[in-house]
């Protein structure tokens, strides 16, 4: 099919604030608000650190504020660095329009729109269109090319449309110049992953390396846009089919007629997915089962014999490896996560800044050594027949023996959290970076400012 790429990019540049009805404004409020609190929390992970460490110093024209931070530097740089931060507590937002996670929008849309938006002077207003395309297309494009092929696990490579879009549109292009930095955009960006090389398997323990890094998307996508501004060129038809982009995606399918269906009448950011527990999404069934058969029985810890957690085959293969032996690590070991979540019941950075302390803490290891996580054949068959995946557990007590199965987790587009427990999950992450005050303003001010407010505005209030 030829023109896709024209017909799209047509559709978004037409897109105006007004055909955004209200319910989509305040989500993408929300999406912002949950993105920026990965990325201030970030900057204490492993992975933000050594961003920090390795890009933080270079220099040059300071034109954009890493987040949590607060040092300036150029807008490509900025965003790499935002990126990395924002994968970091691996509580990034997910967008799944089945069971399967498909796409994590926020990581490879929000940081170089953020970094543009203050390089620009932009506003509120700005922020939220362009944030929404690049939700749109993140959403679409990733629908589109799936099934990828099964030994690729990275959505860094189709963030560069994504981010792309976004950014074209942040900086009000026309249908020409926006199909020529999604172009520039797509040659930019990286390739994508296979699970041995971030060390997934159980044989390529442990993981040190996140399976989307999206600061090398971040980084390309910024740049197009600087180039865009130049005489050089890139293919104006990245999303046709004959040029075949989707194979670097890590696809052998294509269907592009996804990127227009119901357009203007559905929006992908009303059904986004967030996290409340600092880890892989396929965790969290078992997580909420566990959570639930506590909450709905009464269970006190000090009752608890045993704990069992049940998982299709081939998800537990991966996630039972345990002791996590990096903080990576820590969010690919349920049965980590799990003790964390009984012993805490909130999320929070020491999760995998301080996993060795808690390894050796004797009130985790009363609750670890009590778990045990097993290979279910049977929500292997749900997987692999309905792409719904199904954790359980089986809390066995002094007074009796519980069981719960979910598939539906708190967070998930099916069980939204509410606009409260947003905010309150951004205060949590925020708080022990930028201190209470400043977190608690820019929640009124991601939330509730007006449209014409500043972006560089919001930004002042994100830094130490």
């Amino acid at each position: 099919m030829t023109d896709i790429t024209k017909r799209y990019v047509t559709q978004v540049v037409d897109m105006k604030t007004g055909d955004l009805p209200d319910s989509v404004i305040r989500e993408t409020r929300r999406a912002l608000l949950d993105t920026i609190g990965c990325m201030v929390a970030g900057v204490r992970s492993p992975i933000g650190k050594s961003a920090l460490e390795a890009l933080g110093g270079m220099g040059g024209a300071p034109e954009a504020t890493v987040i949590g931070d607060g040092r300036k530097l150029p807008a490509p740089i900025a965003a790499y660095i935002d990126g990395q931060c924002c994968v970091g507590p691996d509580l990034s937002d997910n967008y799944k329009p089945g069971s399967i996670i498909i796409s994590h929008p926020g990581e490879g849309v929000i940081p170089p729109v953020l970094a543009l938006a203050e390089k620009v002077d932009a506003t509120v207003e700005d922020l939220i269109l362009a944030t929404v395309a690049g939700y749109e297309t993140a959403g679409r494009y990733a629908h589109a090319i799936e099934p990828r092929r099964p030994e690729v696990y990275s959505f860094t490579t189709h963030y560069g449309v994504a981010g792309g879009i976004a950014c074209a549109k942040l900086l009000g292009f026309g249908v020409s110049k926006t199909a020529n930095l999604l172009g520039i955009a797509g040659t930019l960006s990286p390739l994508p992953v296979t699970m041995p090389m971030w060390g997934f398997r159980k044989d390529e323990r442990p993981a040190s390396w996140h399976r989307d890094m999206p600061g090398h998307a971040n980084f390309a996508v910024v740049t197009a846009a600087l180039f865009s501004d130049t005489d050089f060129r890139a293919t104006n038809r990245l999303l046709d089919e004959q040029v075949e982009y989707y194979k670097i995606a890590g696809s052998d399918n294509y269907n592009p007629e996804l990127l227009f269906d119901e357009w203007g009448k559905r929006f992908v950011i009303e059904k986004i997915s967030y996290k409340s527990i600092p880890s892989c999404y396929f965790n969290q069934p078992c997580i909420e089962a566990v959570r639930l058969c506590f909450e709905e029985n009464g269970i006190e810890l000090e009752e608890v014999e045993k704990i069992d957690l049940y998982a299709p085959s081939q998800l537990a293969k991966n996630f039972m490896y345990y002791p996590p032996r990096t903080p990576v690590d820590t969010a690919s070991s349920v049965r980590y996560l799990t003790a964390m979540y009984l012993l805490t019941r909130k999320p929070g950075t020491d999760w995998y800044l301080e996993y060795e302390c808690h390894l050796a803490d004797e009130d985790y290891k009363k609750i670890a050594d009590r778990i045990a996580v097993y290979e279910d054949e049977g929500l292997q068959k749900i997987l692999e027949k309905d792409e719904i995946i199904f954790g359980k557990a089986v809390v066995k007590t002094k007074k009796g023996s519980f069981e719960k199965q979910v598939d539906v987790v708190h967070g998930a587009d099916q069980n939204p959290f509410t606009k409260k427990e947003i905010e309150d999950k951004f205060i949590t992450l925020s708080e022990p970076v930028i201190g209470k005050e400043k977190a608690e303003a820019a929640v009124r001010a991601v939330c509730d400012s007006g449209l014409d407010h500043r972006v560089k505005d919001i930004v002042s209030l994100l830094c130490p």
